[in-house]
């Protein structure tokens, strides 16, 4: 979504006066009506399955909080891909651009898989760790090539 971007924050500095990364982020409506159209299957499947004390919430979508979320994977910023004109990292999680900058973590996914991205992440930063000891370091360049 367009309305939905990183940026250097004008204000806030980190410790060496570099701007801090800022996040501008709200659910549109698209994700509200998602969210409510999966939270109402899940409940019809539920009661048919003989639920009986369904607790729903559907108040975390009224507005994003960071600080308010049941379970929230915060994703993507720094997207991996084969492409570098539609990502930003290669599958190795590393920098298009500058070769010698990997961004290991959630933030190299378009989306959210649906379910805790840990195992996935650690899989892709085994992934890159590996090329970066076994390759990158006896010839540092892009892994692959754009």
């Amino acid at each position: 979504m367009r309305d939905a971007y990183l940026d250097l924050d004008p204000v806030y500095k980190d410790r060496h006066g570099q701007p801090l990364m800022r996040m501008t982020f709200d659910w549109n409506q698209n994700d509200i009506n998602m969210a409510k159209y999966v939270t109402d299957r899940a409940v019809e499947i539920m009661k048919q399955t003989g639920g009986k004390h369904l607790v729903v919430d559907n108040q975390s979508l009224e507005s994003w909080n960071p600080y308010m979320q049941h379970s929230s994977h915060t994703i993507g910023g720094a997207v991996m891909g084969a492409d570098p004109t539609t990502s930003a990292l290669n599958p190795y999680l590393q920098s298009w651009d500058a070769h010698n900058l990997f961004v290991v973590g959630a933030s190299a996914f378009p989306n959210n898989g649906g379910y805790n991205p840990t195992i996935t992440v650690g899989a892709l930063a085994i992934r890159a760790a590996q090329a970066i000891s076994q390759t990158y370091s006896k010839n540092p360049a892009p892994l692959v090539e754009a």
